[in-house]
């Protein structure tokens, strides 16, 4: 029965690629400065850039004619060690893989960074276990974010103390940067405030905002639906979010803490 499980994981995750963020990377438990890739007599620095059960996407700092030089090793054998080291591990653990050299490139625009492709021949099993998990976790976020559509938490000092929030967020359209204030926050939207200062919002408008928890930094894509000028001068808007990982995550705790008794504590009067 295990065995047909994981065989079931391996294929439907066979085609899936993990873009290694930092979110991936700490799910992942990779320690990526340990990352090392065996071509022929040659130990070289590498951090993973995509993963899969297939193969592997590494990048590496290295002079234009050390691309080069190894340019000569594609298709030869190689080995890359793994570094892992999970939240609730004592201790870090390697993975090794036997891989093949499909190409040795600089990176567009940054001829100082290798851009390396390896083939797993094959996947090792703890590496498929690893993915797998992280592909599930994945599905499971998403089906989260779905759930939670529409669900909002009012931004103040208990919330923002549960969920870690460090109380600092931008917004980013085209070249202008705007500090916001949260209003309230959920999943696929949040309402914020903007200074009188801030560039007037246009419903329709795409916009990248970064969120700063304790636990994440990240980005976020969304879209503004809503935006007026209060008599104050402050904008008040409302963006649709897409799906966000680290958010949805950090959501999934704090209601769960709510749904166990750790409920959010009324603001003092």
């Amino acid at each position: 029965m295990v065995k047909n499980e994981k065989a079931d994981v391996s294929e439907t995750y066979a085609d899936s690629v993990v873009s290694l963020t930092p979110f991936a990377l700490k799910k992942l438990g990779i320690v990526s400065n340990q990352t090392l890739l065996k071509v022929d007599t040659y130990n070289l620095v590498c951090i993973p850039y995509r993963l899969s059960m297939k193969g592997a996407v590494l990048l590496g700092s290295f002079s234009r004619d050390e691309i080069v030089f190894f340019q000569r090793f594609k298709g030869s054998l190689a080995g890359l060690n793994i570094v892992i080291q999970p939240g609730d591990s004592p201790a870090p653990r390697k993975i090794f893989c036997r891989c093949a050299l499909v190409q040795f490139l600089p990176m567009k625009g940054r001829e100082s960074v290798g851009l390396i492709s390896v083939e797993f021949r094959p996947c090792p099993p703890d590496l498929q276990n690893l993915i797998g998990s992280y592909m599930m976790l994945m599905d499971r976020l998403r089906a989260d974010y779905r759930e939670l559509a529409g669900k909002t938490i009012p931004m103040n000092p208990d919330t923002a103390k549960i969920l870690g929030f460090n109380n600092y967020a931008t917004l980013s359209s085209g070249t202008v940067l705007t500090k916001l204030a949260l209003f309230t926050l959920g999943a696929d939207r949040l309402v914020f405030l903007a200074p009188m200062q801030a560039p007037d919002f246009q419903t329709g408008q795409n916009v990248n905002l970064r969120l700063f928890f304790q636990k994440y930094q990240f980005n976020v894509a969304g879209r503004i639906t809503d935006a007026i000028r209060l008599p104050t001068g402050v904008q008040k808007g409302t963006v649709e979010l897409e799906f966000s990982p680290e958010l949805v995550d950090l959501l999934d705790t704090y209601y769960l803490e709510a749904k166990l008794g750790a409920r959010v504590p009324k603001r003092p009067t």
